[in-house]
């Protein structure tokens, strides 16, 4: 009798800790299964993106096989011609023999950039400086992009997220710079990010190594 009570008792345990080990799993998967959705009152039509509105921002850069600086609390723009075009549109696949630089300060101080563009070698180097874009403000990025177009750029946690990131001036893909990545590829467009240490709470620095690498082999079926 008694080991029958014993059996019993071990039984009725191993169910509630195997119940209790469902319930854990659901609640993590739920959790996991979270998603942030973010609103806005502009519509499709009226998309900076989508409705083609940024492409008045700089209107002679849109189609190229390049990438620009944006800001999405603001909308400003500063391209980096790293493949050079005519100024009919035309890629200009020749020596050019010198270096130019591209970034500058942005209008209401949101942030400055500074780098260097080396056409020949297909790579651009420098810097960002984020001050009033060094955090996103989703309120002001809402003024400017609908909601699908906020759902496919802004990420789940905005926290750690910089008001500032990169945009294909071919595809308008855009992706934000964020304090815990190293970089990321854009297009034909990779982009290392490299967060300084020892900001002020006024402004922080990455550094930015940002080069063209096509893919070199066709993908074979």
């Amino acid at each position: 009798m008694r080991r029958f009570i014993v059996a019993l008792f071990t039984l009725l345990l191993l169910i509630l800790t195997g119940c209790g080990m469902t319930q854990n799993a659901d609640r993590e998967s739920n959790v996991l299964s979270r998603k942030t959705v973010y609103y806005s009152k502009i519509s499709a039509k009226d998309c900076y993106l989508c409705g083609g509105g940024i492409e008045n921002r700089i209107p002679s850069y849109w189609g190229q096989n390049n990438v620009a600086l944006i800001s999405l609390n603001t909308f400003e723009i500063k391209p980096l011609e790293i493949n050079r075009y005519d100024i009919n549109g035309k890629l200009v696949e020749e020596y050019a023999g010198y270096v130019s630089f591209g970034g500058n300060d942005s209008i209401d101080g949101g942030f400055s950039a500074c780098l260097m563009i080396e056409h020949d070698r297909g790579f651009a180097t420098g810097s960002v400086d984020f001050f009033n874009d060094k955090t996103l403000n989703v309120d002001k990025a809402a003024s400017f992009l609908c909601t699908d177009c906020l759902n496919k750029i802004l990420p789940q946690d905005v926290g750690p997220c910089f008001g500032v990131g990169v945009i294909h001036l071919d595809t308008k893909e855009i992706r934000l710079f964020e304090e815990d990545f190293y970089g990321f590829e854009l297009g034909d467009f990779y982009i290392n990010c490299n967060l300084k240490e020892g900001q002020n709470d006024a402004s922080q620095k990455m550094n930015l190594l940002i080069f063209y690498c096509p893919i070199r082999y066709e993908e074979t079926p």
